[in-house]
Parts: C-alpha cells; structure tokens; sequence
C-alpha cells in the first residue's frame, strides 16, 4: 500500500511538473520582450566598413575632385623659332621669335563643363546613398532571419522538453502495476525516436543559425567569428505612417537620374558653345641683330614686339550638332527613366501594404494555433497520465504544434522585413556623408 502510495504521489508530481513547464512556457511567448537596439549599430558598422559601399565613395570623391578641376581655360601655348642663319630683314636680321598664345571658348563653355562635371559627382553620391540604404534593408533582413532562426530552435527545444517529460511519464507507468494496463514500453521508444528526429532538425537550424551569424559578419566586413549580440526574440513592428511626397523626395534613385539629367544638359550647353568661335589671344617677340645696309638706321636692329589675335571657324558642325543632339536624347531618356522610378516605387508601395496586411494575419492566426495547441497539449498530458489520451494523439499535437511555431516565426520575421521595406523606401537608413 505504502508502495502504491509513493508511486502516486511521484506520478502527480511529474503531471504538476509538466502542467507548470507548459504554462511558463505559453506565458514566455505571450510575453513582450524588449529588442536590444544592436541592429543599428551593425548597419552602420556595415555602411562604414562594406567594401562595395566604399567602392562608390571612392567614385564620388573622384567625381568630386574631377570637378573641382573642370571649368578652367587650358594652359597657353609658348612657341619658339630659331634661324640658324640669321634672317636679313629691312632694318635688321632676325635671330628668333617667342609666341605665347591664350585661347578662350566661347561665353558660358567653361561654366557649362564645370557644371556638367558638379553634376556627375552628385549622381555619383546618389548612386553612393542608394547603395548604402540597400545594405542597410540587406542587414535588416539578414537580421530577423537570425531572430526567426533562433526562435525556433527555441521552439524545437521546448519539445525535446515536453517529449522528456511525457518519456518520464510513460516510464514510471510502466514501471507501476496499478497502471500498467495504459503502459507500454512502445511508448517510449515512439518518444526516443520523435526526440531523436527533432534534435536533428535542432541540429540544423544551430547550424544555420552559425551560417547567418557569419555571414552577418563578413556584411560588416570583419571576421565571420566576431562576437554577435542578438536580442531573447522579434518584436513585432509597425509600419511607419510617411506621405507619399516624402517617398519621392527622399529616393536616392530619382535625385541621381535628376542630377544625370542636369548634368546632360549642361553637356549640351557645352557642346552648343563648342561650336562658337574660340578666341585666341597672344603676343611675339621677335630678336634681331643688326644689319650692314639698314633703312632706316635709328631702327637697325631693334627688337620687335607683336600683339596677336586668333580665331577659330568652326565650319564642320557635324560633330558639334551630334553632341548637341545625344545631350538631348540623353536627358529625355533620364526624364523617361523618373517616371520610370516613381511607377516602380508606386508598385512597390502597394505591394508592402498588401504583403504586411496579408502577414499580419498570419501572424494572428499562428499566435492563436500555438496558443490553442500549448493549451491541448497541457490537457492531453494529463490525460495520458490518467490513461484517457493515447500517445499517438500527442506526438500528432506535437507535430502540428511544432509546424505553426516554426511558420509563427517565420512569419514575424517577414513582417518586419516588409517593415525594413518601406523604410528603405523612406531611407530611413541613410548614413551617406558627403
């Protein structure tokens, strides 16, 4: 009696074991969890350090200094002659002469290249933003795949844990003479092989979840080993409420095509003046010796200083009406690809409004799935304990259960990616400095 006694009271302290690990474990999910605010600090760490951001910098700083060098006159032309045998001239023979000759374009065509260039390395530091704003979105989304990868393996191992304790269970049932008529040692080696097929799958996400750390490592361009903080879970996001206008604004691509397009208009100025006359401007100096039979004698050998104009005749336009002509072209087509941009921006918009509505509802219709199956499972425990619930039944609980944790936090993750979306959009993310 004493035997049977001690029996019982080992097996209701198991149930009450269980019935408690399964409530922790459903009031731990229901509970919010605070995200350590580490992301941002990895996508600046990212913007600074990814050697593809970097890349485009280095291009800006060059278009910048380009720049800065254009819109000045070329250097003057220094001509020298020199006579071998000296030249017999009226009043003198000349030795030998020095030209120095300055050409001046057009008004406005120095202007007009300087701006085309000042141009250029504003697209330049677009292109320089635009990249920066989608390693940021990249980092994000690298980021909640982590989050969901750990939450299920989180998921995983609250099974291994509840199989142990149903294991548990089945032994001391088994062991028991009162009840042996619910025990069989079947059951236990069903547990061992469930346990067993779901440390494999555990198994795999840990090293998934090592690939994606190290990965997230080699985004920031440092050691794939290097030290990662992840936060106990996703917390859910909300999307920003922006107008429209602001999307537009603040879109990295549509102020590059608009900088290209200025640019390509000042290039079609340039071209424009190219084909005006250029204006040359000089002096030369011609030495003398003197000579025997001169003239007029008080001129005998002097020096002779002459000022010099020179101008071109642009008469083959053919070049100049071409470059004229892709300067239009060329802006016309950065018109075309704006709109372009602002329909693909529209499209994407309404794509991120549809997803994050559609998601959300799966993330409800999860959270209440695995609500309602930690709920069954806890009351079917205690049934297998009584004998009123067949262990098949539970492994098939389990399994489903298991299934909606594992969409649950897949699901949050891709609600916030979407979240990452739209402020990606926003560039919200936007460490570019010029």
């Amino acid at each position: 009696m004493t035997y049977r006694n001690n029996h019982t009271l080992r097996i209701m302290a198991i149930m009450i074991g269980v019935w408690l690990g399964a409530t922790i474990q459903v009031q731990a999910e229901n509970e919010p969890k605070v995200e350590v605010d580490s992301l941002a600090t990895y996508i600046v760490a990212a913007i600074r350090n990814n050697p593809a951001v970097m890349s485009e910098y280095q291009a800006y700083q060059a278009k910048v200094a380009s720049a800065r060098g254009a819109g000045v006159l070329n250097d003057p032309e220094l001509s020298i002659g020199v006579y071998p045998s000296p030249m017999e001239q009226v009043n003198s023979k000349q030795v030998a002469s020095f030209e120095v000759m300055q050409m001046f374009p057009w008004f406005g065509t120095l202007k007009a290249g300087r701006q085309q260039m000042e141009y250029e390395a504003e697209a330049a530091y677009q292109k320089f933003r635009e990249d920066g704003i989608a390693l940021a979105f990249d980092m994000q989304k690298q980021w909640y795949q982590l989050l969901a990868t750990q939450e299920k393996i989180r998921a995983l191992d609250a099974k291994i844990k509840l199989l142990n304790d149903i294991k548990d269970v089945a032994i001391y049932q088994y062991k028991s003479m009162s009840m042996g008529k619910f025990s069989r040692m079947s059951d236990q080696l069903r547990l061992d092989a469930e346990v067993a097929n779901l440390k494999e799958q555990k198994a795999s996400m840990e090293d998934e979840f090592l690939l994606q750390k190290q990965q997230l490592n080699i985004s920031m361009h440092r050691h794939e080993g290097s030290n990662i903080v992840v936060p106990d879970s996703i917390v859910q996001r909300e999307l920003p409420i922006v107008d429209w206008s602001t999307i537009e604004a603040n879109d990295p691509k549509i102020a590059q095509l608009t900088a290209m397009g200025k640019s390509y208009e000042a290039m079609g100025e340039k071209a424009k003046n190219m084909g005006k006359p250029m204006i040359g401007v000089g002096v030369q100096y011609m030495l003398n010796n003197k000579t025997d039979m001169p003239r007029m004698a008080n001129m005998n050998g002097n020096d002779m200083t002459m000022l010099m104009l020179k101008v071109s005749l642009p008469i083959y336009r053919r070049k100049i009406n071409m470059e004229q002509k892709s300067a239009q072209l060329m802006q016309a087509s950065t018109v075309t690809g704006i709109d372009k941009q602002k329909d693909m921006l529209r499209s994407e918009y309404l794509s991120i409004e549809q997803r994050s509505r559609d998601i959300k509802r799966k993330v409800q219709l999860y959270n209440q799935e695995v609500d309602i199956l930690n709920n069954t499972l806890s009351l079917m425990q205690k049934e297998y304990i009584s004998g009123s619930s067949m262990l098949t039944d539970i492994l098939l609980t389990t399994r489903e259960q298991i299934d909606y944790a594992l969409k649950k936090a897949e699901a949050r993750a891709q609600y916030n990616t979407v979240v990452a979306e739209y402020e990606k959009m926003l560039s919200k993310y936007d460490y570019a400095v010029r």
